[in-house]
């Protein structure tokens, strides 16, 4: 089991993005730091800081969800969604 940001829910499919605790010191344009530090860090549930590689994309059926961890905060959610549009190149 590992984490994933849910981007959207689609009947019984659920289309995610990846969440990775290995932090490596350059990072690519396509992923996104979530800080330990950062003040809104403790609502995402995770345990340590981590990346979220938006060129990690699946669809996994609902059942495959074992449960909510947290949130990100709202300004995440917004670099999370530009990214990916430059990830897919739909700009």
């Amino acid at each position: 089991m590992r984490p994933a940001l849910v981007l959207s829910v689609k009947g019984d499919d659920v289309i995610i993005v990846g969440i990775f605790s290995k932090v490596p010191e350059d990072l690519r344009e396509s992923w996104i730091k979530i800080d330990e530090f950062d003040s809104a860090f403790h609502q995402t549930g995770l345990k340590k800081g981590s990346i979220i590689k938006t060129e990690k994309i699946a669809a996994v059926h609902q059942s495959l969800i074992r449960k909510e961890l947290g949130y990100l905060s709202s300004e995440l959610m917004q670099q999370v969604k530009l990214t990916l549009r430059k990830t897919l190149e739909i700009e």
